[in-house]
């Protein structure tokens, strides 16, 4: 986002930049020019010629600057008030769970999966030895169980425990942290 934004204002400072030498963004036949000259104003091009270069650098800038901010304010509201298109996916069914790769969620776990909010903690452990079993049992293990011990959920084999799972709270969901043995 702070690229965007820096890449914007230089853009935006070559832009007025040349609005203030060339008259670019100058038109003598807008509606706005009948505005003016009713009050007073006269023809955008006069009044281009008129004014000094700081001024048309300044009134480009400004008014590219305003803009900017209004689009960037829509924009940050939109993504922090709106699921991403995968919490999307477990808000709407589609996925029961998904994988996390976002350092801030994953932290010093050995890895994460993202459940719906709203879980029972009977069915988070159900989840929990769904997404085991599938990894697993394919490597030849036999039987999992999971259990809740505190806010942790334990995960166990029939040689004892093999790792344990914590949560952190999302917006729109549960971020499931798996740390093994």
């Amino acid at each position: 986002m702070i690229k965007t934004i820096i890449i914007f204002f230089i853009i935006l400072f070559v832009f007025s930049a040349a609005g203030a030498i060339f008259p670019i963004f100058v038109r003598d036949t807008s509606i706005f020019d009948v505005i003016r000259h009713y009050f007073g104003y006269g023809s955008t091009m006069k009044k281009w010629k008129r004014e000094s270069y700081f001024q048309r650098f300044i009134g480009i800038f400004f008014v590219g600057t305003i803009i900017g901010l209004i689009s960037f304010g829509i924009g940050y509201y939109h993504d922090i008030h709106n699921p991403t298109g995968f919490e999307q996916m477990l808000l709407d069914g589609v996925a029961e769970y998904l994988v996390v790769v976002d350092d801030e969620y994953v932290g010093d776990a050995d890895n994460a999966f993202e459940i719906k909010k709203g879980h029972s903690r009977d069915d988070i452990c159900e989840i929990i030895s769904d997404i085991c079993n599938e990894d697993y049992i394919n490597k030849g293990g036999k039987f999992l169980n999971v259990s809740t011990e505190g806010e942790n959920y334990i995960i166990m084999n029939a040689n004892g425990k093999i790792g344990k799972v914590t949560t952190v709270d999302r917006k729109f969901g549960v971020v499931l942290r798996f740390y093994w043995n």
